[in-house]
């Protein structure tokens, strides 16, 4: 297991996992001073999520078992002042056209802790696992999904020596599927009359509101009533954007509506998923974190994080999704 120095933790585990991808590196300085000691500790599970992100349950980003994030100054009014701002530059400015006979193509990418029991103990790891979909022009025609675990892995417990000993390999493995208006699931897909904030429809989206107040108070009833609190209605965001379902003008108003969380903050401006680099946006029920990254520059959802922010593993991110979107011409 790699041992990686706070100071150096983002720029060595950003190169060891994604050495395709340029870091920035001025911006990843404005992060790192404040890092804290790393302690090796398992992610907290989660609930699993919809059918772009099934089998990546539990995601984490962790080199050497941990990987810390700081809390910068902000706060609520700054974080509205600039959530309002990514807004804006997505209002007006619709997604994309995608031209007739091609697709919009959504990218998930994952880090998935798995553990393999062996005699005397167990192995403890990440895999990353990519999930694609590829949305045609016309919704109602054929969608393709593709979901890839890599073979990429690091070690939070155990190494290369003790999987081969124990006939453990980290295999490339893909599997792909196809369905009409995206009915993956046997539920009516995208062309549900019903659909939910994880799984949304085109009816269901064209039935929410278009003032941020309203919006903001429908996923409020909409969101469990729980210890988490308002924290929650951050989780029920997350599961909707990265769906990549939400058209702009849904995803402005979704981030205005965001602004009436009494705790919202921005946590970190210097966000760096897979080489992009964005402002956290955050809600904290006391032991846990809920971060949406956004570009602050166009608007564009990136990605979510899940930062611990009690014990020996404060400041630790727990959990790492990213997000891209593309037009093509194919899938595949």
């Amino acid at each position: 297991m790699t041992d990686l120095h706070p100071t150096d933790d983002l720029d060595r585990a950003l190169s060891a996992l994604h050495a395709d991808v340029d870091t920035d590196l001025a911006r990843i300085e404005q992060t790192r001073a404040a890092f804290l000691e790393i302690v090796a500790a398992p992610a907290p599970k989660r609930r699993t999520r919809r059918w772009l992100i099934a089998a990546a349950a539990a995601a984490a980003l962790v080199v050497g078992g941990s990987i810390y994030t700081t809390t910068l100054s902000g706060g609520s009014a700054e974080a509205r002042s600039a959530l309002n701002g990514a807004a804006q530059q997505i209002t007006g400015a619709p997604d994309p056209v995608v031209p007739a006979g091609q697709y919009r193509h959504l990218t998930q990418r994952s880090w998935t802790e798995g553990f393999t029991e062996i005699p005397g103990g167990g192995l403890t790891y990440l895999e990353e696992t990519v999930i694609e979909l590829w949305i045609p022009s016309d919704v109602r025609s054929t969608w393709y999904q593709r979901q890839t675990t890599t073979g990429r892995h690091q070690w939070i417990d155990g190494s290369d020596a003790e999987a081969r000993k124990n006939g453990i390999t980290f295999d490339r493995k893909t599997s792909k599927s196809s369905a009409a208006c995206g009915n993956f699931t046997g539920n009516g897909g995208f062309c549900n009359p019903a659909g939910s904030w994880a799984d949304p429809s085109q009816a269901w989206l064209a039935s929410l509101p278009k003032d941020p107040k309203a919006f903001y108070q429908q996923l409020k009833k909409d969101s469990p009533h729980n210890s988490r609190g308002e924290t929650e209605l951050v989780v029920y965001a997350q599961d909707a954007l990265r769906t990549g379902l939400l058209p702009a003008d849904t995803r402005a108003t979704l981030y205005r509506a965001l602004t009436n969380l009494k705790h919202l903050k921005i946590t970190d401006r210097a966000a760096n998923l897979d080489g992009k680099v964005g402002i956290a946006y955050s809600s904290d029920d006391g032991s846990t974190r809920e971060e949406i990254v956004i570009d602050p520059h166009t608007g564009a959802y990136l990605g979510s994080r899940q930062v611990s922010t009690e014990g020996p593993t404060k400041g630790r991110i727990l959990t790492y999704t990213s997000f891209t979107t593309a037009v093509t011409k194919a899938p595949y």
